[in-house]
């Protein structure tokens, strides 16, 4: 068998399925607020991403939204009561509302990298035979 074969076979498959998280500090909240605020967000399977691109309807600003409406599990964004308080109309609309253009791109950005799809993430080395 081959070595990345035998690695496979003698890895625990419950540490493989381990979604990967990570956060952003959102400096202008973070300085509103008066605390650090940070977005904290998981990886996203090809399936999610699939979903998410269907919801988007090729809107590149409707993707990156839902997006980091969908990834984001802090804040809350599918919480209703944090849509009623600052008026977003569709649920999607809350990351618009609590988040500038940019600070959305930084997100989206740092989703997609975490789950795989950055091709500076990618270390692709040549075989030679």
């Amino acid at each position: 068998m081959g070595q990345t074969l035998d690695m496979l076979l003698a890895a625990d498959p419950s540490k493989l399925k381990n979604v990967p998280t990570g956060q952003v500090k959102i400096k202008r909240l973070s300085k509103e607020l008066g605390q650090p605020f940070y977005i904290k967000f998981k990886a996203g399977t090809i399936n999610q991403m699939k979903e998410i691109g269907e919801k988007a309807n090729d809107s590149e600003s409707e993707e990156m939204k839902w997006t980091i409406y969908e990834l984001t599990f802090d804040p809350d964004f599918k919480s209703k009561e944090l849509r009623d308080k600052f008026g977003a109309t569709r649920p999607v609309d809350i990351v618009d509302v609590l988040l500038l253009g940019g600070e959305i791109m930084t997100v989206y950005q740092a989703i997609l990298k975490l789950s795989g799809f950055d091709k500076d993430g990618l270390n692709i080395e040549e075989v030679k035979n």
